[in-house]
């Protein structure tokens, strides 16, 4: 009997440290949307409960979608808005692991950029009429816009999948238009006076980069960490305040 009891008090307490165990977040949510619809999907360590919320405000996630328990989670949402930003938390019923937030495209818009770009010149000149989006495409050569060439490489076996980068000078070249989509967008900015380093971020799509005083990249990537941006030290600046130096 008293072997029995001692068994049985060792298969509870075997059950009560995987009920506590931790649950790890592995990598970062994968989102994919449409005009009205969004996949959202993330792997955890254990199997766990399915939690998502969301809505379009970050401070109220007021929107909830559930699944089941697996360590594979995906959720489908529909009858979203389009060319809206929503902002998301996965985890489970108890824990709260990740946030971030995808971009609805526009209503029979193959590509929403364009016309986010006019929306904010729209913003900015309001009594103008609307001028066309300026064209990103074309970036300087990688030795002009990288700022030590020597780094670029280990970036972009770091951080070119965060952007689907096919090559390290398309990698340099996304990091370039990014600055001056940023300047023309009035992005979070900030810049490091002891040393002009300029820090940019996009809450959209969760994209930092870090530019020298001359404007040449540093590094450009997708922080995991939800609270990244807020610790990176500089002054908050504007795009109208930024003097970059020759080389």
């Amino acid at each position: 009997m008293r072997t029995f009891v001692h068994w049985f008090l060792c298969v509870i307490a075997c059950l009560s440290g995987t009920l506590l165990q931790a649950v790890e977040l592995i990598g970062k949510p994968q989102t994919s949307a449409t005009a009205s619809s969004a996949t959202i999907q993330w792997r955890t360590d254990v199997d766990c409960g399915t939690r998502l919320q969301y809505g379009v405000n970050l401070a109220t996630l007021d929107r909830k979608a559930e699944g089941s328990v697996t360590s594979e989670h995906t959720i489908q949402l529909e009858a979203l808005a389009p060319a809206t930003t929503y902002y998301f938390s996965v985890g489970s019923a108890r824990t709260k692991l990740a946030t971030g937030s995808f971009t609805t495209a526009g209503a029979g818009a193959a590509a929403p950029q364009p016309s986010l770009l006019r929306r904010v010149l729209n913003v900015i000149t309001p009594d103008k009429k609307a001028e066309p989006a300026p064209a990103l495409t074309q970036a300087p050569p990688t030795r002009q816009t990288w700022g030590h060439l020597g780094s670029l490489q280990d970036h972009f076996e770091r951080h070119g999948r965060d952007f689907s980068s096919k090559s390290p000078d398309d990698y340099a070249a996304q990091a370039w238009r990014f600055l001056q989509r940023a300047r023309a967008e009035n992005l979070p900015m900030k810049l490091d006076d002891t040393d002009k380093t300029l820090r940019v971020f996009d809450s959209s799509t969760q994209a930092f980069a870090a530019y020298n005083g001359a404007g040449l990249t540093k590094t450009f990537f997708k922080p995991d960490n939800p609270t990244y941006w807020q610790r990176q030290p500089g002054r908050v600046v504007k795009a109208a305040d930024l003097r970059f130096s020759s080389r």
